[in-house]
């Protein structure tokens, strides 16, 4: 079996994840809702959270079985990190395709969204005629296994607002079980996917000011690709 499986938060990687399944023909899968974890050919799309990979897509990579399998990690133009090279060193898998791709940044309002994907068509290439490859290790900012979760919540501050009808709706859309009605928990990695699906608008968010400063950075759209 072949799939595209994605893990998204604001549509970023989704969108590019559709790309790829379009490309190829391949079935595309949220990987929040599967149940199969046996592939023959697999394209895995997910966003680089605080230079790490998602606790969600760790849990999915401990299951996998995957004859070949390719990794696209987007991330918000600050910087990606290592991840691809982290995977690869832990895992057994056959990789025979990755990039890093530079998108909308979660907390931005007025970033550009990734649209060059002709550029990612020597990935589809690769995809479809596989031979390993090996990533290089790359830098990654020596706090970035500092406490993420925690950095995240204080870096940004969520409530719910008067449009809040107690749907439920963040509370079904949340797999870390970490909202409740528009109120959030100490689970919170602050991913927005709430403040994003919302159909009330009804999640607010603030950033504190060393975030702020931060994301003011020079940013970086650079499209790293391995093939």
């Amino acid at each position: 079996m072949n799939a595209v499986v994605y893990y998204s938060n604001t549509g970023q990687s989704k969108a590019i994840a559709e790309y790829f399944a379009h490309q190829l023909s391949f079935p595309l899968a949220d990987v929040e809702q599967l149940s199969n974890v046996c592939y023959k050919n697999l394209v895995l799309v997910f966003p680089v959270h605080c230079q790490n990979v998602p606790h969600v897509v760790e849990k999915f990579l401990k299951k996998l079985q995957v004859q070949n399998l390719a990794l696209v990690a987007t991330y918000g133009k600050m910087y990606h990190g290592n991840v691809l090279w982290e995977i690869q060193r832990k895992s057994i898998f056959n990789i025979v395709a990755g990039a890093y791709v530079p998108t909308k940044h979660a907390y931005l309002q007025q970033d550009e969204t990734f649209d060059s994907f002709d550029k990612l068509h020597c990935v589809v290439e690769k995809i479809k005629n596989p031979s390993t490859i090996c990533f290089p290790k790359l830098r990654k900012n020596s706090f970035a296994n500092f406490f993420p979760k925690l950095r995240s919540q204080l870096g940004v501050k969520l409530r719910k607002n008067a449009r809040c009808n107690g749907c439920g709706h963040c509370t079904e859309q949340c797999k870390l079980h970490a909202i409740d009605c528009g109120v959030t928990n100490n689970k919170c990695i602050r991913c927005l996917k709430c403040a994003h699906t919302c159909p009330q608008n009804a999640l607010d968010y603030t950033l504190s000011l060393p975030l702020k400063l931060y994301l003011r950075k020079q940013k970086t759209t650079q499209l790293v690709i391995y093939v």
